[in-house]
């Protein structure tokens, strides 16, 4: 199982909450692959703990289905279920236009130049195939709208989501491009909110996530029975 060098400076977490912090990165980002074996020991020498917490860190990641645990056998990166991929974007178009109509009568003119700001950097985007620096700033504009809904469910039902969805763009999405017209749907969102009507802010916002299930759907017409 390769792994990255390890860094000298890391944030002060707890040893499960670190190794779960960059499990989850690595599984995220592509580091470790679908169907890659883990090995607890292994990861337990590189963050110099015991395998008690590098256990129970695992074991969160297999609650998000990020891993799959067979008891006294081995650990492996869960593999990808498109139907499920499917309907996370189902859940994270309901979720975030429910955090739109949470937050619509929060949202301050400032909160509006942040999300302004924001998108205008990913529409000029020098690199189109800089996917990282793309979801950074799709998350940076919809997190704005998720932190004034005010519900600390939806927000971490959300980051739940987001990272099943971010892992099969990060390994597939790259050559589509999926955020390169993500600045035109978040400017009708945008239109939408200046011009204070609800329903139509809704619909875009809706529309900036299911608009992404076609791609999943070609990646699943394109796997092997």
């Amino acid at each position: 199982m390769p792994i990255p060098v390890k860094q000298q400076t890391e944030e002060r977490l707890t040893a499960k909450a670190l190794v779960y912090k960059t499990l989850r990165e690595w599984i995220t980002d592509g580091t470790l692959q679908p169907g890659e074996q883990i090995y607890d020991q292994e990861i337990a020498k590189y963050f110099n703990v015991s395998r008690t917490p590098v256990r129970e860190a695992m074991q969160l990641l297999a609650d998000q289905k990020l891993l799959e645990i067979e008891p006294g056998k081995q650990s492996r990166v869960a593999k990808f279920d498109y139907d499920e991929i499917e309907k996370s974007y189902v859940l994270l178009a309901e979720l975030h236009t429910l955090a739109l109509q949470f937050a619509w009568d929060a949202l301050t003119a400032e909160d509006i130049a942040e999300m302004e700001r924001v998108n205008e950097a990913l529409k000029n985007r020098r690199n189109s195939a800089d996917l990282h620096k793309a979801q950074t700033l799709d998350k940076e504009f919809h997190d704005v709208i998720v932190r004034k809904a005010g519900n600390d469910f939806l927000l971490s039902f959300t980051d739940i989501l987001n990272i099943q969805v971010l892992r099969i763009e990060n390994l597939y999405f790259e050559e589509e491009d999926n955020y390169e017209n993500s600045w035109r749907v978040h400017e009708k969102i945008l239109q939408a909110i200046r011009a204070k009507d609800k329903p139509a802010a809704c619909g875009a916002m809706r529309e900036n996530w299911l608009r992404t299930i076609s791609l999943v759907q070609k990646l699943k017409g394109g796997a092997p029975a």
